[in-house]
């Protein structure tokens, strides 16, 4: 199934995609490439084309990206580079600063390998994982501004972005769209976002990890 490239009607492209979901749950399990799924279904090379295939793999009585958004409310990161990039910004961008804060720095509070998440500029990304580069080179920028943002899987260009927001949250939907296990060096921080900013519980899941459980009782 392919869809008009040039301003698609948005509802459209939307009950298509739902009239196709079984079908296109079935290719994936059975082992499409992420290429090959692109092609076909382009419009999960959008953000919100992500997320709302994540919406219609994990139903919740609230969309994934006001989950998103609302369920970093309680987190402001302690950092010195956070510290010195929000208090460069004009009051009314505050909140926004927070929340990419909160989103860059998390695999740090978790002690994981953020490097291989998220990056600076486009290169090959150092893993077959979804990774998050963000084109402009300074972190700074990546707190204060909507850089542009390219998210990568399997050395694909997965979709585009702006601001660390759109790339993280893609990334993350990526997991899910395509099936992916968690990698060892980010699962503490990708468990964290799934069950407890998303509410995602999947049947026979285990209980979270102590490290994921004490850090939630630091952070809220």
């Amino acid at each position: 199934m392919q869809y008009e490239k040039m301003n698609p009607d948005t509802s459209v492209v939307k009950d298509r995609m739902q009239l196709t979901f079984s079908w296109r749950r079935k290719e994936i399990a059975d082992g499409m490439t992420v290429e090959d799924v692109l092609k076909k279904y382009p419009f999960l090379r959008t953000p919100s084309g992500l997320c709302d295939e994540v919406d219609r793999i994990q139903p919740s009585a609230v969309n994934l990206c006001r989950r998103w958004k609302e369920g970093f409310t309680g987190i402001v990161p302690k950092r010195k580079i956070y510290s010195e990039a929000r208090g460069e910004m004009l009051a009314e961008d505050l909140p926004d600063v927070d929340f990419r804060a909160a989103l860059i720095l998390l695999p740090h509070i978790f002690k994981e390998k953020a490097d291989q998440f998220i990056t600076l500029g486009q290169h090959d990304a150092p893993s077959p994982y979804p990774t998050v580069q963000l084109v402009d080179t300074d972190w700074k920028m990546a707190f204060t501004r909507k850089v542009t943002v390219l998210v990568k899987l399997d050395s694909v260009d997965l979709c585009r972005g702006a601001g660390v927001e759109d790339g993280v949250i893609s990334a993350f939907c990526a997991y899910f769209v395509f099936n992916l296990a968690y990698p060892p060096y980010m699962k503490n921080t990708l468990t964290f976002l799934q069950r407890t900013i998303l509410d995602i519980t999947e049947v026979g899941e285990k209980p979270l990890p102590v490290t994921v459980t004490r850090m939630i009782n630091l952070l809220y």
